[in-house]
């Protein structure tokens, strides 16, 4: 069990911190559990076999199972091939079934609020931002599911995030689920029947997730939203144009929702182009020019102005209200080096343009950004079929590129890793196996147990209505271990008595017979200790649920089929000197 849990301690990242000290707790209990078993239960059993009658007690329903077993495991000789048979057409089935399941890389968790994002024009005022608040905080106080609100506009005070006046954030507390009306069966529900009332607002982009989600969203992509594009290139205006068909494609994909280009331009700007031959004739040079512009609107130091001790330096600059007029800046006198000055209208073209309000650089070049939420759907297909839109139409220039991140991004990483270790782990336990049974043939046949958890752990996800997602692969991970450990228990019993003289025939039917019980009681603490957790709906239960719907689910299915399989597939492989006898 330990060495199924290897591929748990390489995770990395957001699925390392969550399900790290998972496999760590209950490698150092079975650790601890082995030590005391060996040593303290032994020194305790010495004290009561003497007082107590400690033999196994023989219960009437036991029995009746026990015998129940054995007559399926005589009846189930005849028809060998049929069950081998079926079995796989089962299996082959199930590892069918296992994309229409959907994939993400982890469930979302109900943090049992809303963190709202709303990004207006870049050259929007903080006065139409405040509007804009006023107006989206009555749309959410009219909703009994909320709590409270309370809201942040414009830059942060510590001045650690690059955002402008323009920018609103929205934290939206609930009330209990139990205090929610019935027309909000779901939180989802809840969001798009708020988004619906916000799109009425003209130019309000919106962007619903959550305080923590938000965090850690942003932190992997340094987007706000599940799924990201990136796009990479040198013009900022075909980046742009980029970035606004991809959305609109992107847009169309059912299950898309939240879906914006992170904005480029929008900033207004005043712009002067100098005219560089008027300027020849009048002797000036660029500088003298940009650095009248520069003293009127940035100011420049003339002198320095005592306090006592204390020094303050006299800056000369337009007044603030000039700063925003274009006619007061064509008035600019620049001085000229034969004496006079000149008006900057006479020597330059000044008006008013929409520039870039931000410039985003990765990997040493510009890039502009898509996000999207997903909404209804699982996350993994949601991203092929979007990029498969996107390949479709939108054609890149030479010289652009595009990447997928965010969360599919983590998926993707967290996928190939496993692919890569769980074989190396199944090698570290068929190394094991071979090590306590000295023969090829039983390890194998143990390990060939394993796959039939499968089908009972994605027919748990598909009842729950649950998509595949790492934890959902850490339950088959920790539900492998214990099918090698059933396994191992009904093997090594059936070779022991096979080895103390009896039948071989005889020792497969007994010995499994013998083991039915433990066995069952394994099977039984697993999946009754995880089934609250299956149950479970409260905040906080999104997480756990895969991975206790696919232990309960995968202990079900392998402890069938390998209470049948694994005592067939023994009489398949008699001992050659069993075989020669009965010749």
């Amino acid at each position: 069990i330990i060495m199924a849990f290897v591929p748990i301690f390489t995770f990395q990242r957001v699925e390392g911190k969550m399900f790290t000290p998972v496999a760590l707790t209950l490698s150092f209990a079975l650790a601890a559990a082995l030590v005391l078993t060996l040593t303290f239960l032994p020194a305790v059993l010495s004290f009561l076999v003497e007082r107590y009658d400690m033999a196994e007690k023989h219960l009437a329903w036991v029995d009746w199972l026990r015998e129940k077993y054995r007559r399926i495991l005589l009846a189930s000789r005849v028809r060998a091939r049929t069950i081998f048979a079926g079995s796989i057409a089962i299996l082959v089935v199930t590892a069918v079934l296992i994309p229409q399941l959907g994939s993400e890389f982890l469930p979302k968790l109900d943090e049992g609020n809303i963190w709202l994002t709303v990004q207006l024009t870049p050259s929007a005022a903080m006065e139409t931002t405040r509007k804009a608040e006023a107006q989206i905080r009555a749309i959410m106080l009219s909703y009994p599911e909320v709590h409270q609100v309370s809201s942040e506009t414009g830059r942060p005070d510590d001045g650690t995030d690059a955002k402008g006046p323009s920018s609103l954030q929205m934290l939206i507390d609930l009330k209990p689920r139990s205090e929610w009306r019935a027309q909000f069966p779901t939180k989802a529900d809840l969001e798009d029947d708020m988004r619906k009332r916000i799109d009425v607002l003209p130019g309000v982009p919106t962007n619903f997730s959550q305080v923590i989600q938000d965090n850690v969203e942003e932190s992997l992509s340094g987007v706000k939203g599940e799924i990201s594009v990136k796009i990479s290139g040198p013009d900022l205006n075909v980046l742009e144009q980029l970035a606004s068909t991809t959305a609109r494609v992107i847009s169309a994909v059912p299950g898309a929702s939240d879906v914006a280009a992170i904005k480029v331009g929008g900033q207004t700007e005043v712009r002067a182009d100098l005219d560089r031959s008027a300027m020849a004739r009048l002797g000036l040079n660029p500088d003298d020019a940009n650095n009248a512009i520069a003293t009127a609107f940035g100011g420049a130091v003339v002198g320095a102005a005592y306090e006592g001790d204390r020094k303050f330096d006299i800056v000369v600059r337009f007044a603030e209200d000039q700063r925003s007029a274009v006619d007061d800046l064509a008035q600019l006198q620049i001085p000229l080096p034969a004496g006079g000055t000149v008006s900057l209208g006479e020597i330059a073209k000044i008006d008013v343009r929409v520039g870039a309000s931000r410039i985003s650089r990765e990997g040493g070049g510009r890039n502009v950004a898509v996000k999207a939420n997903v909404d209804g759907r699982d996350q993994g297909g949601f991203v092929a079929d979007a990029q498969s839109a996107v390949a479709a139409k939108v054609i890149l220039p030479p010289g652009y590129s595009m990447a997928w991140g965010g969360q599919f991004e983590n998926q993707q990483r967290a996928t190939k890793r496993l692919e890569f270790i769980v074989p190396i782990a199944l090698l570290g336990v068929f190394a094991l196996l071979f090590w306590a049974f000295g023969s090829i043939r039983s390890a194998v046949l143990v390990l060939a147990m394993v796959p039939f958890t499968m089908i009972g752990g994605v027919a748990a996800l598909g009842l729950a209505g649950l998509h595949m997602s790492v934890s959902a692969a850490v339950g088959f991970i920790a539900v492998a271990g214990i099918a090698v450990q059933n396994g191992v228990v009904m093997l090594e019993h059936i070779t022991e008595r096979f080895t103390e003289g009896e039948p071989f025939d005889v020792a497969v039917i007994e010995g499994a017979v013998d083991r039915l019980r433990p066995i069952l009681m394994t099977a039984l603490m697993a999946g009754l200790g995880l089934l609250p957790a299956a149950l479970s709906t409260g905040i906080g239960s999104e997480t756990q649920r895969p991975f206790a719907c696919v232990i309960v689910g995968g202990v079900v299915s392998a402890t069938m089929f390998m209470l049948v399989l694994l005592p067939l597939a023994l009489e398949r492989l008699k001992p050659r000197e069993e075989n020669a006898a009965q010749n």
